[in-house]
């Protein structure tokens, strides 16, 4: 049921490849947007506990990726809004999985993961030139990975694992805008039970018109979960950029 409450959000963000902003009155703004992310993934992905725990080894999602699905949404009234974050891959990771070098065996791991947030924030300082926001919400993941591990004419180990959970989440976020161009900073932190997770990123921002504005940043996000005798100690960091279009 959670997985489908953050599916039915992520539905509404990331259906067709555009991106709108609409203003609803003079006071409440809302907006959605579409990026796309290419990060490096590396750490241990280990759901099932009595099973090897398959390691990624830095490997680039641009090389693994087979589908993706990335959206934003933002909503606010003065001081006060919501802002939703999501983000769905699907990646085949094979060579990136770590193995002793000595053994003559092939890897394969297929991993699907969802990481989506809801937070609300307060307008704590309100600019001429730049905003600061306090955020605090819920992060949710959802997790599925099929992992073989072939030798020679036999598979020794074929198996699949899927897990979900949430956190709560608090942090900041930064905007500033000088003429056509606009600057983004946020960082927030997260805690469970026998989970945490961070996560900061930093944007560029550029009106090329009166419509369409260009994005551009960094982004970089850790979660762990040990709940169950579970290894997922994952780094997620590379590039970010995408495009919003103002009606």
């Amino acid at each position: 049921m959670k997985v489908a409450v953050v599916l039915g959000c992520a539905a509404a963000l990331v259906l067709g490849a555009s991106a709108v902003e609409a203003r609803a009155d003079d006071d409440v703004t809302f907006r959605m947007g579409t990026y796309v992310w290419l990060p490096t993934v590396k750490g241990p992905l280990g759901l099932n506990p009595d099973r090897p725990t398959p390691v990624l080894g830095d490997g680039n999602i641009l090389d693994n990726l087979q589908f993706f699905g990335f959206g934003v949404a933002e909503l606010s009234k003065d001081r006060v809004g919501a802002l939703v974050d999501f983000a769905y891959v699907d990646i085949g990771f094979g060579d990136d999985v770590e193995l002793p070098p000595a053994l003559p065996l092939k890897p394969d791991l297929d991993t699907k993961a969802m990481v989506g947030s809801v937070n609300g924030f307060y307008r704590v300082v309100d600019g001429d030139k730049w905003d600061v926001d306090l955020t605090a919400g819920v992060r949710g993941y959802w997790l599925e990975t099929d992992f073989t591990l072939s030798a020679p004419n036999t598979d020794l180990i074929d198996a699949s694992a899927d897990t979900n959970w949430f956190d709560g989440v608090i942090g900041a976020r930064a905007r500033g805008q000088y003429g056509k161009w606009g600057f983004m900073g946020q960082i927030d932190s997260g805690w469970g039970s026998d989970t945490t997770s961070w996560q900061g990123q930093g944007m560029v921002e550029y009106d090329a018109s009166s419509h369409w504005r260009l994005m551009g940043g960094y982004r970089f996000l850790h979660f762990e979960n040990d709940k169950g005798r579970r290894n997922v100690d994952l780094d997620l960091k590379g590039p970010l950029f995408g495009f919003t279009y103002r009606f």
